[in-house]
């Protein structure tokens, strides 16, 4: 290769310490590649309920959180799967109520709920994987509504279910996402107590729930109430 005029060849050989000043940048260089890199990766995904989730223990509402997983990711979540249990569909089915009433003695049950409470509205729902059906409602006001099923989309009483635990509201215009729910943004329901109903072998079936369209503070005693007299229809129903 020919050097351009004027331009002298350095003859100079290489010091030792050359090649290690020469190691020193290459390795500089890296560490600045990775911190572009670091600095200019994308942050990891993380899902968006799970800040919520890990904020609440009710597992009530984690089933409701859960709910709303599933139905953003198009998911069904290992929670709500639990309404496609057989086992649990079978227990629905056996119970009877499924079928139009009268059931004398868990319209009795669910008439001295609402004297019981103080309570405007009580009634015996039925989860099945699909809808909630409706075995017996009472109403101080005397309208019980012709309507015996309901999609699980319009229920709370799913939500009792698919968690086995109770669902308390007192004022559902606050809850932090059943305030959307279709029954609080019709009026029916301000306040609302669920307990679920269990078979023998585990298995939630439906929810003995009381509601009122005005928020209402439930009371421990309220609570206690409502316990015991779920109590008595998990006895009618499956000790036959």
């Amino acid at each position: 290769m020919l050097l351009p005029i004027h331009q002298e060849r350095d003859m100079t050989p290489p010091s030792p310490t050359d090649a290690t000043s020469s190691d020193n940048a290459s390795d500089d260089s890296a560490d600045q590649r990775e911190e572009t890199a670091a600095d200019n990766a994308e942050p990891a995904t993380r899902d968006p309920f799970s800040a919520i989730n890990e904020a609440y223990t009710d597992p009530a509402l984690v089933a409701v959180f859960e709910g709303l997983r599933a139905a953003v990711s198009g998911e069904q979540s290992h929670v709500w799967s639990a309404l496609n249990d057989s086992a649990r569909l079978r227990a629905v089915y056996d119970t009877g109520l499924l079928e139009p009433g009268p059931h004398p003695e868990v319209d009795q049950i669910v008439g001295l709920t609402i004297d019981a409470v103080g309570i405007p509205n009580a009634a015996l729902n039925m989860i099945t994987d699909v809808e909630q059906v409706n075995a017996a409602i009472a109403s101080r006001s005397g309208d019980t509504g012709e309507q015996r099923t309901h999609p699980l989309p319009d229920s709370l009483c799913v939500y009792t279910v698919v968690s086995g635990s109770p669902l308390i509201i007192d004022d559902i215009a606050d809850h932090p996402v059943l305030r959307d729910h279709s029954a609080a943004q019709s009026g029916v329901v301000g306040a609302y107590i669920g307990i679920p109903i269990i078979d023998d072998a585990g298995h939630p079936v439906g929810t003995l729930c009381a509601w009122d369209s005005q928020p209402h503070h439930w009371s421990s005693g309220e609570v206690q109430i409502m316990t015991d007299l779920a109590d008595v229809v998990q006895n009618v129903i499956f000790d036959k």
